[in-house]
């Protein structure tokens, strides 16, 4: 009587074969130089597009705390009632004096007149800080908040909310030129803008930003 054999068993056996004989002969010198420059080639090829995804995804995630802190401020302003401030490290005035331009913090005003605590003051000392300050860098490391500016050009310590969400119009608050625009930049020259309208709406515009 003839054994027949299933062909799986028969697959099996071609490639156990096959495995004894790599393992016996092993691959060559040539053979493995080629596998070598194959993996070079692609590596490098991918490379490239590997780190620009990289450069993307932290400006972008950069970006986005950046705008959502604002909108935690704005927030804060209706359900608390009052000014409430996003306050940028870069302001040029006193009020965020010797702090990096990748900071921010929030605080507020109970007196609606946008005077604001000192650089030094933190939530343990004034209760009008409501946050400290937070480095953007050091979650994002090399982005920063570059600018501040209303769209002519002024320079701004950061953005204000009322209680209606929106740009206050009291004595002693700035009067910006709207809309307002806070641009992010990754330090080689990627920037993303936030813009900020009168009524409070902002948003991060596609690229390729505008940024005055």
């Amino acid at each position: 009587m003839a054994l027949i054999l299933h062909p799986y068993a028969h697959g099996v056996s071609v490639v156990r074969r096959f495995l004894r004989h790599i393992g016996n002969v092993g691959f060559s010198a040539i053979e493995l130089l080629l596998a070598m420059i194959i993996a070079a080639l692609l590596i490098g090829t991918a490379m490239p597009a590997f780190m620009s995804m990289v450069q993307r995804s932290r400006i972008d995630g950069g970006a986005r705390q950046v705008l959502y802190g604002i909108r935690s401020t704005q927030s804060l302003a209706i359900s608390r009632g009052g000014i409430f401030g996003f306050h940028w490290g870069g302001d040029p005035g006193p009020p965020a004096a010797g702090r990096l331009n990748s900071e921010y913090r929030f605080e507020t005003d109970p007196l609606n007149a946008c005077n604001w605590p000192l650089p030094t003051d933190t939530t343990a000392t004034n209760l009008n800080v409501v946050r400290d300050w937070f480095d953007l860098a050091g979650e994002y490391p090399g982005v920063t908040v570059t600018s501040v500016k209303d769209n002519g050009g002024t320079v701004l310590g950061g953005v204000i909310f009322n209680s209606r969400g929106g740009w206050p119009n009291n004595p002693g608050c700035p009067s910006p030129n709207f809309p307002v625009w806070v641009c992010v930049s990754d330090g080689s020259g990627t920037l993303r803008a936030i813009q900020i309208q009168r009524v409070g709406k902002a948003t991060i515009l596609p690229p390729p930003p505008v940024c005055p």
